[in-house]
């Protein structure tokens, strides 16, 4: 295992390597690609104690966390923390909007219930109690006075590690462990995350006019001898990174533990060329959907015909993903299997978008600029429409429902083949199912 400390300038850092710890590869099967971007192995450490936070929405479906200290190609990297030193998390870029950061002792903690870093929690577990019910993840949090063993416990006073929440240097809470920003405290557990979470869900515009956006952690139970901890997004899933405790310079945990319990994605080729994901089996012709989507390109477009591709490969995305059966006989199902298709197609959209750069905006606050009110509308797309795609995807597994129900209808030159009445009976049939007279509308 690499330690590398980055320099004190941003993405364009070189990374300086500081020792050598021999440890496993914790995921296997990756491409060449995705092992140099990832760089496992390899601990990213701010020598300025400052992480500035990026979200990379084009890293994977739902986007993975950089930090500029550690280099922009370098997505959800293993960070290091050094024992009671305070680093402060910065999330002021447009593309941390709707991800804000909290930390665990287990990959996306709030998500899958388990161990949060808060005053009230002493992490021994490191989410063995989680892993053995994943992937249903129908688990329930435990409670402090099971898990941390002994009473007198930092649990007990509420003086564990926890994070501290900030807008433009205010703290918005009134527990504390570093002496700097207010005095110690003890039987105090409002860190200020609720309020700095519900600020994020606010429109863009709002969110960027509030200011910076900041946090700082400080670990300093030196009782702790357990596993590693995590970063990760309070609203959306399988956006976690692994953060290393160090004690001069060294890990605490050579290994890789608790590992990820979900794979890292990997955008392929043509998905990383459009900025678009799970484009890549969908190209054109497909013998599912129409020859095209969009007619009469103008040829001034031709230098973006990929980005015109990746406008119409969702289309084809969405029409297999929509051609659904009805084999759980229940409506909500129907409805969510033609859901979460409909809006990964628009998140894809979005994002082809975004990716083109044709939206130029110096000023997200200006409610009057069309290109600025556009930004703001594709990205609150791109992470709500993600964020409910959860949801849904959480409410099938909670009901033991399938996550898909794939109705395979062909695409000939007679029109439109499948197990039922071709590709519109289909959705007239689906809506029908769901809104009765309604699917006329249709």
């Amino acid at each position: 295992m690499k330690l590398l400390a980055s320099s004190s300038s941003s993405s364009s850092s070189t990374m300086m390597p500081v020792t050598q710890l021999h440890v496993a590869l914790l995921l296997s099967g990756l491409s060449s690609v995705s092992a140099e971007l990832r760089r496992n192995g390899e601990i990213c450490v701010s020598p300025t104690n400052t992480y500035t936070a990026k979200v990379d929405i084009h890293a994977s479906e739902r986007g993975y966390y950089v930090f500029e200290e550690c280099g922009e190609d370098w997505v959800n990297p293993t960070i290091g923390l050094e024992f009671g030193q305070v680093y402060t998390f910065i999330q002021k870029h447009k593309s941390n909007y709707w991800h804000p950061i909290d930390f665990s002792y287990f990959p996306d903690a709030h998500h899958v219930g388990a161990e949060l870093l808060d005053p009230r929690t002493k992490g021994n577990d490191g989410g063995d109690s989680i892993i053995s019910n994943l992937p249903n993840q129908q688990t329930t949090t435990t409670s402090a006075a099971s898990a941390n063993g002994p009473a007198d416990t930092c649990a007990t006073n509420m003086t564990c590690p926890a994070p501290m929440y900030f807008l433009n240097d205010g703290y918005l809470g009134t527990y504390s462990n570093i002496k700097e920003v207010a005095p110690i405290t003890s039987n105090e557990h409002d860190i200020g995350l609720e309020l700095y979470e519900d600020f994020f869900f606010k429109s863009m515009a709002t969110w960027t006019g509030f200011g910076t956006f900041s946090i700082q952690l400080k670990f300093d139970d030196e009782s702790y001898t357990g596993k590693d901890i995590f970063y990760y997004c309070r609203i959306h899933q399988f956006m976690a990174g692994r953060m290393k405790l160090l004690k001069n310079g060294v890990p605490v945990n050579e290994q890789d533990d608790p590992p990820m319990y979900f794979e890292m994605e990997t955008p392929g080729q043509f998905d990383a060329m459009c900025g678009t994901y799970g484009l890549d089996a969908f190209q054109l012709p497909h013998p599912q959907c129409p020859d095209r989507f969009v007619c009469d390109v103008d040829e001034r477009m031709r230098d973006f015909a990929s980005c015109i591709d990746a406008m119409m490969l969702p289309g084809c995305h969405m029409i297999l993903g929509m051609t659904t059966k009805v084999s759980s006989k229940t409506e909500l199902a129907l409805f969510v299997h033609q859901m979460i298709p409909h809006h990964q197609n628009a998140v894809n959209m979005a994002k082809a978008l975004l990716k083109a750069g044709f939206l130029p905006c110096d000023d997200l606050t200006n409610e009057e600029d069309p290109y600025c009110i556009m930004q703001s509308l594709l990205y609150g797309i791109v992470n709500r429409q993600n964020h409910e795609i959860g949801v849904m995807s959480k409410i099938l597994a909670g009901l033991n429902l399938p996550p898909t129900d794939d109705c395979e209808v062909l695409v000939g030159d007679e029109g439109l083949h499948g197990s039922s009445r071709g590709l519109k009976g289909m959705a007239v049939t689906a809506a029908g199912a769901m809104f009765g007279a309604a699917a006329h509308a249709f």
